[in-house]
């Protein structure tokens, strides 16, 4: 084995008490060929210090909610956050409310659950999430810019989380942030040189929460990207796992970190 391994590499990720918003737990794909059981899943996150996930079931994402979250309840443990699947369906949205649920995960597009992600097409989904302050973990690629504004213009205290946002999304992203405080995004696919240190001059550390993206990609990229980046430790911390906690109401999970 090379002495540049995740362990000498990433050493000081140790110390951050590293939460990760962006995990897929389960088999993905036709042939179940990506897949990281619990086990697995786990396994991993050690070889990167990452403390804690928020996981969403690969079966959920891609073919049916509830089984996915039949799948995913038994798998959740005091490391992984479940990130219950939901869609606009009456059933489904009184079965999420007994989960209690800190964050779900939406699949709107055509190639997954295909619901309008609105006002009419999913209202009294989406007032139950934001009137419980519940974590929404959208795929960008499942939401046009504009229904994003139009989302968060009708439910404005909806805590959003875009997950894979592209080096190249900076002029959409950013009039979005400045006027909708409640969203975020992670840092799975936000990989240009320099972009997460600029963007943490120009607008802060509090709308970034570190993601890896697994198992699609290795937590190796992002956690490059947040080791090297030129910027206060605090400001390290915040995104490496504190800004994530704080959004899932679970911050006296960082005491004594």
């Amino acid at each position: 084995m090379s002495r540049f391994n995740s362990q000498t590499l990433f050493a000081e990720a140790e110390a951050w008490n590293l939460w990760d918003v962006n995990v897929r737990v389960g088999p993905s794909g036709i042939h179940g060929e990506l897949a990281l059981d619990a086990t697995a899943l786990l396994q991993e996150m050690d070889r990167y210090f990452i403390r804690a996930a928020v996981a969403a079931h690969a079966t959920g994402i891609e073919y049916d909610a509830p089984l996915g979250n039949k799948l995913l309840s038994e798998v959740q443990g005091p490391r992984l956050v479940p990130a219950w699947m939901a869609t606009p369906d009456r059933a489904i949205v009184d079965r999420l409310a007994t989960f209690q649920p800190k964050a779900v995960r939406l699949t709107p597009s055509r190639s997954n659950h295909n619901f309008p992600l609105n006002s009419w097409g999913a209202g009294e989904l989406l007032e139950f999430l934001q009137a419980h302050q519940v974590l929404t973990l959208v795929a960008r690629e499942d939401l046009e810019w504009n229904a994003v504004a139009g989302l968060l213009e009708n439910f404005p205290r909806l805590p959003l989380l875009l997950l894979d946002i592209g080096y190249r999304a900076d002029s959409f992203l950013f009039p979005l942030l400045k006027r909708f405080p409640s969203l975020s995004f992670d840092s799975a696919t936000y990989l240009a040189n320099r972009q997460l240190e600029a963007f943490v001059e120009r607008f802060g550390p509090e709308r970034v929460l570190f993601g890896s993206r697994l198992p699609f990609f290795t937590p190796a990229a992002s956690l490059a990207v947040l080791a090297s980046a030129r910027m206060k430790e605090d400001d390290r911390r915040l995104i490496g796992g504190a800004n994530l906690r704080r959004l899932l109401r679970m911050e006296e999970a960082g005491r004594g970190a």
